[in-house]
């Protein structure tokens, strides 16, 4: 039976007759609205579109209908809208209406509750991952916490002695050198002794702190290895950056791995050429954003898919666990850590929260 055009004119009730001439649309469970496939007037629609698009008081023309809604993807080959006001997701159909397809069929199924579910099911998914490499990098910076503190706390002792002696036969420049080696060996101590807290509390210490000074002390501390393989470090700070909401000696950490790693990147960039940037901003979230940037040789998109995975590494001598410790750390401190690839190089950024001025 041909659709025949209707007035506009405010819905009539649900249990009002077809207006529309097309009784089976009438009877359908999902909402369904007709046009007219050439002027885009509406022709009519069925009880559950009035129902469930309550804002019209009378069926909307093709272009209102539009633009209420926004593609976002498809599902399964069909069409995934939004619609903002009323905050939902629908899965849109078009069928022409025989016998000659002058008239047009739109077919709307709510997707609210799947999405949702969806998502529910992703958060659930990545929760059960975190708490999974949470337990190995727990598991592993226990163990390692554990066989270090022996070695270091004999090399702060030989240290102290060798301190001693230089100062007593006047070796100012012995003195210098074993004082450094000695203040760098208890920063490893204190390092292995906040992981090991890390690890057992589970809860950071946190206080508002000045980027510019964490960040100028990291690059203090790596200025020797720095200079050895010829790299220059550079800090790009804003002078009005807020302070950060976080645990110092494990921050310093975090940026020091990501130092280090940078340095380890760049052994086969020209010496000119060897350059790390550290960059800080507020970011969209209002969290603070620190980021590291080198002109290494980069990281392939397998790589980039395993870079935080405990065990994983793309060096020789390395263990695969700094930097998943390293994301285990911010993800306590609320924020993210993630990689960016650059045209001559990478990007590893941090975001921690925002403190108080």
């Amino acid at each position: 039976m041909p659709v025949t055009r209707i007035e506009r004119k405010p819905a009539p009730r649900d249990d009002a007759p077809s207006t529309h001439g097309h009784a089976l649309i009438d009877v359908l469970p999902w909402p369904c609205i007709v046009f007219d496939r050439g002027s885009g007037d509406a022709l009519g629609c069925n009880p559950a579109f009035r129902g469930e698009f309550a804002q019209w008081d009378e069926a909307p023309s093709r272009d209102a209908f539009e633009a209420d809604f926004d593609h976002v993807g498809e599902q399964d080959g069909h069409l995934l809208y939004y619609a903002p006001a009323s905050r939902r997701w629908y899965r849109i159909e078009r069928r022409p209406l025989p016998p000659d397809a002058a008239a047009e069929a739109v077919f709307l199924t709510n997707m609210s509750e799947c999405i949702e579910s969806l998502r529910r099911h992703r958060e659930q998914h990545e929760q059960l991952l975190s708490t999974s490499r949470m337990m190995s990098v727990g598991e592993m910076a226990t163990t390692l916490a554990h066989e270090l503190n022996q070695p270091l706390g004999a090399a702060i002792n030989y240290l102290a002695g060798c301190e001693q002696l230089a100062e007593s036969n006047g070796h100012d420049r012995l003195l210098q050198g074993v004082r450094q080696a000695k203040r760098q060996t208890e920063r490893a101590a204190q390092i292995i002794g906040s992981i090991r807290e890390f690890v057992r509390s589970r809860e950071p210490h946190r206080q508002n702190l000045a980027c510019a000074p964490l960040v100028q002390g990291v690059i203090e501390l790596l200025r020797l290895e720095a200079g050895q393989h010829q790299v220059a470090i550079a800090a790009a700070l804003p002078t009005d950056l807020p302070p950060i909401f976080a645990d110092r000696v494990m921050i310093e950490q975090v940026l020091l791995n990501l130092v280090k790693n940078a340095i380890e990147a760049m052994r086969d960039t020209p010496p000119a050429r060897r350059q790390i940037t550290v960059s800080a901003r507020v970011d969209y979230d209002d969290m603070i954003e620190l980021r590291v940037v080198d002109r290494g040789c980069g990281i392939d998109e397998g790589g980039m898919q395993q870079l935080f995975t405990p065990l994983y590494t793309t060096k020789p001598d390395g263990l695969g666990i700094g930097l998943a410790i390293c994301r285990s750390i911010i993800e306590y401190h609320e924020g993210r850590l993630f990689a960016e690839p650059q045209p001559d190089g990478l990007a590893m950024i941090f975001t921690v929260p925002r403190g108080t001025a």
